[in-house]
Formats: structure tokens, C-alpha cells, sequence
């Protein structure tokens, strides 16, 4: 259950990041898939990013492994990512990431919300969000 009496909402699981998206981005059929590490499936992930350039990526605490997330590959050579460091505790923590999908009437994506939750305070918060303008976005949704 999602706490919304302080300046920042905090969540007291990951299902609270649906919630607050849906809330965030005003779009209650908002389509949300959760990210894991693709290699030991941990869902509790550092995060690099570039909130200039709209590119961010994964880190898993547990194995190393790296992934850049959605579309961002195409510009990340052209970034200048950073560890993000939780606004609320200031720790470079692990978050539970989660990532929403508004859809177009022909089911592409119009609209990429990225959503978390710290696994230290359990703040909920949104990294970033950004329109997408073109089609096919099969390929793009697939790269969580």
C-alpha cells in the first residue's frame, strides 16, 4: 500500500510502482512489465543514467551483468551516464525498476515511463519518461 502523506510516496512492495505510474503518467491502462537481470534473474538492480540524453542502464548487484535498457542503446555512445544515487536515503542502492508502456489506438508505443522503488527507504519515484515517435516499437518493448 502505496503511503502518500509524506512529500514522496513510498511504496511497501514492488506491485506500488504500478500503482504510482498509473498515478504519474495519468493513464490508468498503462501496459507495466518489470525489469530482472536477464543472466541470475535479481530484480534489485543499480542504475546508471543520463536524464540530458534520456538513456538509462542496469547494473545487477549480484552477478555484474549490464543492460541498456529500451531504445537507449542508439544514443548511449553520446551519453554521459552517472550511478544514481537514491534522492531521499543518498545511498547508491538497488531499486526494483519497472518500466510502462502507453499505447497508441494501434497498440505501439506512444509513451516510456520508468519507475522505481528504492529497496533501502522504499520511495517511490519515476528516473525518467519520454515519447517515442516512430514505429515499429516491437524490438524497443522487447529490450527490458
Amino acid at each position: 500500500m502505496i503511503d502518500t502523506s509524506g512529500k514522496w510516496w513510498t511504496g511497501d512492495c514492488q506491485d506500488d510502482i504500478d500503482e504510482y505510474l498509473k498515478a504519474y503518467s495519468e493513464d490508468n491502462a498503462l501496459d507495466i512489465k518489470p525489469v530482472k537481470c536477464n543472466a541470475c534473474g535479481s530484480n534489485a538492480l543499480f542504475v546508471r543514467l543520463d536524464h540530458d540524453e534520456d538513456v538509462i542502464q542496469v547494473v545487477c548487484p549480484a552477478c555484474k551483468t549490464k543492460k541498456i535498457l529500451l531504445d537507449c542503446e542508439d544514443i548511449w555512445d553520446e551519453a554521459k551516464p552517472k550511478a544514481y544515487r537514491c534522492p531521499i536515503c543518498k545511498k547508491r542502492t538497488a531499486y526494483h525498476i519497472k518500466v510502462g508502456f502507453s499505447r497508441r489506438e494501434n497498440g505501439s508505443v506512444k509513451w516510456v515511463y520508468i519507475g522505481e522503488m528504492c529497496t533501502e527507504c522504499k520511495t517511490l519515484g519515476s528516473f525518467m519518461d519520454w515519447k517515442i515517435d516512430y514505429e515499429p516499437t516491437d524490438e524497443m518493448e522487447k529490450n527490458i
